[in-house]
């Protein structure tokens, strides 16, 4: 779907002149929908728009027509589980063009599988920078994340760890990174450079309504490494274990009773447990 309009695959297309292929200049948010329900839709529409504040990019609709969009999109696709991306891209370049085109909005819809089972992680090459405001919004300028993640599938990874330039664990490419020990649960802050991830902020507050203490804190990665249980959150990957963590050695990590007693309590929140099992 391109600003409400219904285009078959294979006849989707986008203006070479979009400065969202100039430049990377753009958004876009990834949500879990079951039986038809955007899972933390409004969320992700508040995420939107503060990364369009902070780009100066104009959503070519109101709130309430985007929300509507997304909505028949899921619903023309049908199956109970999907996976939607929404992509805000700046609309053709004036330099390139001629003439700036506006906004553009691009909602895809795909049959989904929540993922089971662990998280193989290792340490990424690359840093991110703290310190900039990027970082907590989901801009198009992805390619250490995904230039990160292809080192990681090269070694039979799932994904990497991106640290900081200053040294400090920001999150994995694809999720945020939550720790435990001694019956606490942190999280990176997000002046780490991390996402502001939306299921990290629902993971908060489930921790807080089940009595387990949370906190966000920074953390180096050797002792990251020291934790009794690791976990990822994600939109689609909801809660993930992780099993090891590979710098100069693998360390190794049980699924602990934090991480299950979280993830069941996340998705009896979000779906009935005949769609999605509460254990991994």
């Amino acid at each position: 779907m391109i600003n409400g309009r219904t285009v078959k695959k294979s006849r989707a297309c986008v203006s070479v002149f979009d400065n969202s292929l100039f430049y990377a200049e753009g958004l876009f948010e990834t949500l879990l929908a079951i039986e038809g329900r955007a899972v933390y839709l409004e969320d992700h529409l508040d995420r939107l728009e503060k990364g369009a504040a902070l780009i100066n990019l104009d959503i070519p609709c109101s709130r309430k027509r985007l929300r509507s969009w997304i909505k028949r999109a899921i619903k023309l696709n049908g199956q109970r589980i999907v996976k939607v991306r929404v992509t805000a891209t700046a609309g053709d370049s004036a330099f390139w063009a001629g003439r700036k085109s506006r906004s553009r909005i691009i909602i895809i819809v795909t049959d989904y599988e929540i993922p089971t089972g662990s998280f193989r992680l290792g340490v990424s090459p690359f840093r991110v920078d703290q310190g900039s405001p990027f970082r907590n919004v989901k801009t198009l300028s992805f390619v250490i994340e995904m230039t990160s993640r292809k080192h990681a599938y090269s070694g039979r990874l799932d994904d990497h760890i991106l640290l900081n330039r200053a040294g400090y664990v920001a999150e994995a490419t694809s999720a945020n990174i939550f720790w435990i020990k001694g019956g606490r649960l942190f999280t990176t802050p997000l002046a780490s450079g991390c996402l502001d991830g939306m299921t990290r902020k629902h993971v908060m507050k489930l921790a807080g309504e089940l009595g387990i203490k949370a906190a966000k804190r920074n953390i180096r990665l050797n002792r990251l490494v020291m934790a009794d249980e690791i976990f990822i959150s994600s939109s689609l990957k909801l809660i993930m274990p992780v099993r090891s963590i590979r710098t100069d050695r693998v360390y190794r990590f049980p699924t602990g009773p934090i991480t299950s007693e979280l993830k069941a309590a996340l998705i009896d929140q979000i779906a009935s447990p005949n769609i999605i099992g509460k254990r991994a």
